[in-house]
């Protein structure tokens, strides 16, 4: 069971995480890095977690209908 010590640690690590995403978000873009790039591994990055957050049911169906997408990708580009 969560207590409301834990809720607040939780809050307190979430305002943290963001200073710092922030902060790494201006020095890269104060170092030329092209915001398509940031763009992309902050992509990456939310589907990795949204991957983490699935249960094992759920990820066994995403990865099975990842495995179909990628069958039907593969056998359409051998068509062409």
């Amino acid at each position: 069971m969560t207590n409301l010590q834990d809720v607040i640690d939780a809050w307190n690590d979430i305002a943290r995480a963001e200073e710092r995403y922030r902060e790494t978000l201006r020095a890269a873009i104060s170092d030329g890095v092209p915001q398509v790039a940031i763009s992309k591994a902050i992509n990456r990055t939310r589907e990795m977690l949204r991957r983490d957050a699935m249960t094992d049911e759920q990820r066994a169906a995403f990865n099975k209908a990842e495995a179909e997408r990628l069958r039907r990708r593969r056998a359409d580009k051998n068509r062409t």
